[in-house]
């Protein structure tokens, strides 16, 4: 049986990139003799090319990954399909993880996936092609043809990592993205998150799977580096760029990972880490293996503001530290920030630009706030009146929050004012010779 995922990432200010986590479910349902296909696009479909396309591609099913800020455009891909096309309808993805009543509801959405789904996907393709009865499968929320839905319980957790094939990366042109991208290949060494940070999604998930399994999993080294070889006989690469929430956490994971890499791979990477984990010593190590890069979350420059609403619990001077760590061993520095969080005031903006002036990274990121379901931030907005427009399709647009202690015209102006300081800073480094590498920025 044939499953067409359909991915749009349009007015989001991406490059091309490859949706990696349909990557896995499209390698875990040919593992196990499904027929998958991807219709991925960067700009708007028109309604005839869109059905044009399904036309050609006969699928047995229809499958979006969705996020809250691409639920808008799924909702009017779904309508246009379910006009000529009787092929069941499923959407996944974090948004409908949290919002399932809001997505089944949907009369063109026949069934959600709550949570991770790759046996759940590959039991509504088995029972599909079988005739079998949908409305028992563990995470998958379904209706009926009289309407009625059928809400099941998530299932449990996939333990071994290790058991899962590599992400379908033949589902698009990979090389074109490669050589038009700079950030790919993408890696994920893990599932979960140690942390509980309160404008993400992954406490509320580690609820959804209360005694399910463990949350955190990581998969071996020596699979990830064999996942990298097949990666460097397949296609050109010049570097790497690891996504894992937390990089690096498991301390004898790394030391282990860092020298199998050093020894055989010896490609740049840029990974995602958490400065409370980090020290000269550890940036030496992956130095050493071939780390040019770190993303580090800064959030806000206010300490107490980032610990007791953020939940982010390191101080100042440990993040000022580990960047200044990093950068002493010829790293550069990614500094993820986020203004607009409920509590936010013109100082806390000035705090949080004063704190990337110590830094000195050689690039710094601002996004703007936007409360997603399933986190407490979001709860605390709902609860409070905040929210006051739709989302916008993208996380550097303005809020959609009418917040009590900034003004509307405070934020984007401190706003721009940070954007401008991070343009200052960028072009002294850049001056220097200094420009920021693995990346298209």
């Amino acid at each position: 049986m044939k499953v067409l995922f359909i991915y749009h990432n349009f007015d989001t200010k991406n490059v091309r990139s490859f949706p990696y986590a349909i990557g896995c479910l499209s390698a875990f349902l040919k593992k196990h003799g499904h027929q998958t296909e991807l219709l991925s696009f960067q700009h708007e479909m028109s309604k005839d090319e869109l059905l044009s396309y399904i036309g050609k591609s006969e699928p047995g099913l229809i499958a979006f990954s969705t996020v809250t800020l691409q639920w808008a455009n799924t909702r009017k891909y779904a309508a246009i399909i379910k006009e000529k096309f009787k092929a069941p309808v499923i959407c996944g993805g974090v948004h409908p993880s949290f919002r399932p009543e809001e997505v089944i509801s949907d009369p063109n959405i026949d069934m959600i996936c709550i949570g991770e789904g790759e046996y759940p996907l590959l039991e509504v393709m088995n029972r599909l092609e079988n005739r079998g009865d949908l409305s028992t499968i563990p995470n998958i929320w379904v209706k009926n043809e009289a309407g009625r839905v059928f809400r099941n319980d998530t299932g449990q957790l996939i333990e071994d990592l290790d058991s899962l094939p590599f992400p379908d990366r033949e589902l698009m042109p990979y090389q074109e993205v490669i050589d038009e991208n700079r950030s790919e290949p993408i890696l994920v060494t893990s599932k979960g998150c140690p942390y509980n940070c309160t404008f993400c999604c992954n406490s509320a998930m580690k609820q959804l799977y209360k005694g399910k399994g463990k949350y955190l999993r990581q998969r071996s080294p020596e699979n990830v580096l064999a996942e990298i070889r097949s990666l460097k006989e397949k296609y050109r690469i010049r570097s790497l760029n690891f996504y894992d929430e937390a990089f690096g956490y498991h301390r004898q994971w790394l030391e282990r990972f860092c020298e199998i890499y050093e020894s055989e791979i010896r490609l740049p990477f840029g990974a995602m880490v958490r400065a409370e984990t980090m020290d000269r010593e550890t940036f030496r190590m992956m130095r050493k293996a071939g780390l040019e890069l770190i993303y580090i979350g800064i959030e806000s420059g206010n300490e107490e503001f980032r610990r007791d609403i953020m939940g982010r619990k390191m101080s100042n001077e440990t993040i000022i530290q580990t960047c200044k760590d990093a950068q002493a061993e010829g790293i550069q520095v990614w500094s993820l920030n986020m203004v607009g969080v409920p509590g936010e005031t013109p100082e806390r903006i000035r705090d949080t630009m004063e704190l990337n002036r110590r830094i000195n990274p050689e690039f710094i990121n601002i996004s703007v706030f936007q409360p997603f379901p399933g986190t407490k931030l979001y709860d605390e907005c709902v609860k409070n009146n905040y929210i006051i427009k739709d989302y916008p399709s993208n996380l550097f647009d303005e809020s959609i929050l009418d917040l009590p202690t900034i003004s509307r015209e405070e934020l984007s102006r401190g706003y721009r004012e940070f954007q401008q300081m991070a343009d200052e800073i960028r072009g002294a480094h850049e001056k220097n010779g200094n420009r920021i590498r693995l990346v298209n920025i």
